[in-house]
Formats: structure tokens, sequence, C-alpha cells
């Protein structure tokens, strides 16, 4: 997996589960939280009833039975009284009192216009249904309870239907009070001319009960009828509205939004810890390894030993080390190298340049005679002939230093190898007899002609000959193979092994014998040329030459030629 991708995943995935435990411990804090309130609330609306129904609605209703009206400015200092002097009255913010309707006619506090009790079709039904509604004040922490009252201000009064004059069953039974039953039913009962409201009747029981507001007095008169009585009650009617202050409630709320507030904090700090203990992990401390690794680099300090993660980092950094380990063993073999050409060089100058010296200082002394002889010139004369013969030496010592380093120069002409490595075998044909070498050879005789530089292959077929030759000190055997190797269905290589029971070469120098002045034979003379200027011949044909060699077990080189499909055989 990718570094990014990994470092998202956990990041993101450890992110999502904070968040989640937080959301749940959260709710259910809130949840218990919720539950305790309403338990509280339940708890506390029964007696704030109870304060309502028994302190409140008790003296509202003895002052209006005693007054046979409503008179405002007395239920004011009524109520103010009852704040003052009543323990149950502490928590009372306002009491609101209408008359009919919603609109507040006298109030605890000094009272606005316009100012109404706010209830709508639910809250109406349940005072209907349980005698009371109680809710919660938005922008305040209160609670208000709203009750209906109602104050009788005269009992029931019979009135006989008279059957004769107007057919009020007939009538009732719709489920109508016309104004012809209410002009009869006033008038027998008042005696005065009848008043009409505005809105007369509410009819609470088809043709059994019926309910008239009159809107200017604001008195209610509730009429129902048995058999043919029609019986008149008047009374007034209205609404108790009582704010509690709520101080739990406000408590509770700065409470969890305080508990809120330090878990947002925790679930911060925990983030916080979370991004930088995996960061650490998954980049810093893989980057500060590499920064170590590079540091010891620079001081000569390189160790391959370290424990490396299975990161992109790691790899990284393991991919670093490696190179790092390569570049710094490239460089000591080359150092060495370098070393090894500066003393091939050396050796290959120091031999003619001794002769040119030793040349020079007789050639001094013959001239330094008194008289010089005609022997003597003609000594000069081939002491200098010697001098000429080293310096052609160094020139082509110094023609082989350049052409090691660029490309080859090849005159190539179409030839079998087969008849190429015969004439470099009977070459060693005497050498061979002498140090008890058996060559065998194995040639595919279908080998077509390739082109080559036969001068330069046969040097180098002549240099890995006689390595194979050397190699044996004791005797053994040279096995010369050719052969036709197909690559693919558009391609094929010619295939020439030379392979030696010799000595063999350490596995440790393998990669080190194509290399200028490399020698393994310093004891015999060899400057370690040979094999550099036969590895440079075959690449500029590009071909390619390969070893295989096992200490006592003798070394294989294999010299291969690609071909195409189309060459002839």
């Amino acid at each position: 997996m990718r570094l990014q991708w990994k470092y998202s995943l956990v990041i993101n995935l450890c992110v999502i589960a904070i968040l989640v435990a937080f959301y749940f411990f959260d709710s259910t804090r809130v949840r218990n939280e919720m539950y305790a309130l309403h338990a509280l609330g339940a708890e506390r609306g029964a007696e704030l009833k109870k304060i309502v129904e028994n302190t409140i609605l008790d003296a509202v209703v003895r002052e209006i039975e005693t007054t046979k009206r409503l008179d405002a400015r007395r239920l004011d200092q009524i109520l103010n009284r009852l704040k003052w002097e009543h323990p149950d009255m502490k928590d009372v913010l306002n009491v609101h009192i209408s008359l009919n309707d919603t609109r507040v006619r006298s109030s605890l506090l000094a009272r606005e216009d316009a100012v109404d009790i706010n209830l709508d079709a639910a809250d109406l039904a349940q005072i209907e249904s349980k005698g009371a509604t109680i809710r919660t004040v938005e922008g305040q922490n209160a609670t208000a309870m709203v009750i209906k009252y109602t104050v009788v201000l005269t009992g029931p009064s019979p009135v006989e239907l008279d059957p004769s004059g107007i057919a009020y069953a007939s009538i009732l039974d719709e489920g109508a009070l016309p104004y012809d039953v209410w002009y009869d039913v006033w008038w027998r009962m008042f005696g005065e001319e009848v008043y009409v409201p505005d809105e007369p009747v509410i009819p609470e029981e088809k043709g059994r009960r019926w309910r008239v507001t009159d809107q200017e007095k604001g008195d209610l008169y509730n009429l129902w009828r048995q058999d043919d009585i029609l019986w008149i009650q008047r009374s007034l009617t209205g609404y108790i509205q009582v704010l509690f202050d709520v101080p739990y409630i406000g408590r509770s709320i700065r409470y969890s939004l305080l508990m809120h507030a330090i878990l947002i904090v925790i679930v911060g700090a925990l983030l916080v810890i979370l991004i930088d203990l995996t960061t650490n992990h998954l980049i810093m401390r893989p980057l500060e390894r590499m920064t170590r690794i590079i540091q010891s680099a620079e001081r000569g300090n390189l160790s391959t030993q370290a424990d490396y993660s299975s990161d992109e980092i790691g790899k990284a950094t393991y991919n670093l080390a490696r190179m790092l380990w390569q570049l710094r063993d490239s460089h000591s073999k080359r150092i060495a190298a370098l070393g090894q050409f500066a003393a091939g060089v050396a050796h290959e100058i120091r031999n003619p340049l001794n002769s040119i010296g030793m040349t020079a200082q007789h050639l001094k002394s013959v001239f330094s005679q008194s008289e010089v002889k005609p022997a003597d010139i003609e000594e000069a004369k081939e002491l200098l002939d010697i001098v000429d013969e080293k310096i052609t030496e160094l020139k082509q010592t110094s023609e082989q230093f350049l052409t090691l380093n660029r490309p080859r120069k090849l005159n190539v002409a179409p030839i079998n190898l087969n008849a190429l490595m015969d004439r470099v075998l009977s070459e060693f044909t005497l050498i061979a007899e002498e140090a008890k070498v058996q060559v065998i050879r194995n040639y595919d005789k279908t080998l077509p002609d390739i082109p080559l530089d036969p001068g330069l292959m046969q040097q180098t077929l002549f240099n890995l000959v006689q390595n194979s030759v050397q190699a044996m000190p004791k005797g053994g055997s040279i096995y010369v193979t050719t052969m036709i190797d197909e690559i693919d269905e558009t391609s094929r290589q010619i295939v020439l092994e030379i392979r030696d029971t010799g000595i063999g070469i350490p596995e440790e120098i393998q990669e080190q014998i194509y290399d200028a002045y490399f020698t393994t034979k310093d004891a015999t003379g060899g400057i370690g040329l040979g094999l550099a200027i036969s590895h440079q011949i075959i690449t500029a044909h590009k071909g390619k030459i390969e070893v295989r060699s096992k200490m006592g077990m003798g070394t294989a080189f294999k010299i291969s030629f690609t071909l195409d499909r189309d060459h002839a055989p």
C-alpha cells in the first residue's frame, strides 16, 4: 500500500472512530440529562399546578365572586399581596388573567396594551381535557402554566317553555337557539330588554346545551334543556397564566455547554495526539533513520545491517543504503583499479625507459673517449636501434592506453567462427602438448558465417585460450563448443564457449577480471590487459561475454553474437 493512502486511511479511520465515540458518549449524556429534566419537570409541574390552583386560582375566584365582576385594579393588588406574603409565590415571575378570551385584563406586573395569552387549539384542548397546560417560555428560563377559571354569578334559574306560543321543542331539537326563543327566555328571566351579543350562541350539545357570551360586559350565560324546562346560569370565565422561574434549566444548559466544550477539547487533544503519533511513526521516524544513514555515509560509517520498515520510506531507505554501499564499494574498487592501472602503466613503461636510460649512458661513455673508432660508431648505431625499438614499444603501449577507453575500429568480414577457432588452437599445439593439456572440440557444423574483425577476434580468442592453458599448470582439458541458440521467433545467437578444468577464479574478484591491469599473475609477469582488451573487442562487435567459474572446478567463458532470423545458416 502506498504511504499516502496508508497514512490517509489510518488518520481517517481514527478520526471517524473518535468522532463516533464522541457522538455516542455525548448523545448518551444529553439523553440522560433530558430524562432527568423530564422527571424533574414532571415533579415540578405537579408542584406548580398545586400552587396555581390552591393559591392563585382560589384568590381570583373569591375576588370575582365577591365583586360579581372582574375588577382589574383590585386583582392586581391581590396578586401583588400574594407575591410578597405567600411563600409558594417566591418563584412566580408574573401572573396574567384574561376574561372570556385570551386578552390579558389583569397582571402581577405592569400590563402592556394588547398583551395576549398565547394559546393554540392544542393548548385549549389540553386545558379542557386535563384542566391545565404547561410549556416552556422561549427566550427565558421560565415555565408557563395556564388554567381556566369559571365563576358562577347566579345560580341556575328555570324557565318553563310554553309550547302553545312557539314550537320550542322542534326548534331546539334542531340545535339552534333563535332570537325568538332567546328573547322569550331573557324576558321571563330578567324582565328587561334583551341584549343580543355579536356572536350570541355557541352550541355545546346539539338541542341540549348552549353558551351565550355578553361581549360588552363579559358575562357568560350557560343554557341547558331538561325536558320542557330551559335552565339559565350567569357566570364569568377566562384563563390564568402563571410564569414560574425555573433556575435548574439555566444551570442544566450551562452545565451541558460546559461538558460539550470539555468533550470537544478532549476530542481535539486526542486527534492532535493521534495525528502526531501516526505522523511520527509512519513518516518522521523513517525520515530520521534515512537522515542518520546519510550522515553516517558522509562520515564513512555505512552499514546495511539495519532494520527497515516495509513501507515506502523503509524501502526507499533500504535502497538508499544499498546504493550508498554499492557506491562506496564501487568507489573502492575504482580506486583499487586505478592503483592497478597506474602500476600496470609504470610496469609497461619502466623496462623501455630503463633500456633507453642505460643505452644513453653507454652512448655517453662511447663518445666521451678522446678518439672514436669506427667500431665505436657501429656500436653506437646498434645502441640507437635499441633506443628506436624501445620508443616503438612505448608508442604501442600508449596506443593500448588510448584504445582502452574508446571504441575499437573494426574491419569486419564474413568469417566462420569454427575456422577462426581452429586457427587459434593451431598456435597452441606444441604448448598444449608440453603443458599436458587436451583440447576437445565440439563444433556445430551448420554454423553460418558472421561479420567479424578477423585480427581482433583472433587476438581475443588467443587471450582466452592462453588463460585456460595457464590456469592448468598440472595439465587438464579445454572444451571448445560452438552452437546456435534460439532466442525467440525473430532472432537467434551464435555461441562460443571455452571451458577449462583449471584452478578457477575466486567469486569475489570475478567482477574485476575485465578491469585494465587487474591480474592474478603478478608472479608470472602478467600485466592484466588480456581480458580487458578481449572484453572491449567483443563489446565493439555488439557481442556479449560471460564467465562462470568455481574454485578447483575450472572456468568457462561464453561469447555470444545475436543474429536476425533472416540471416542465412
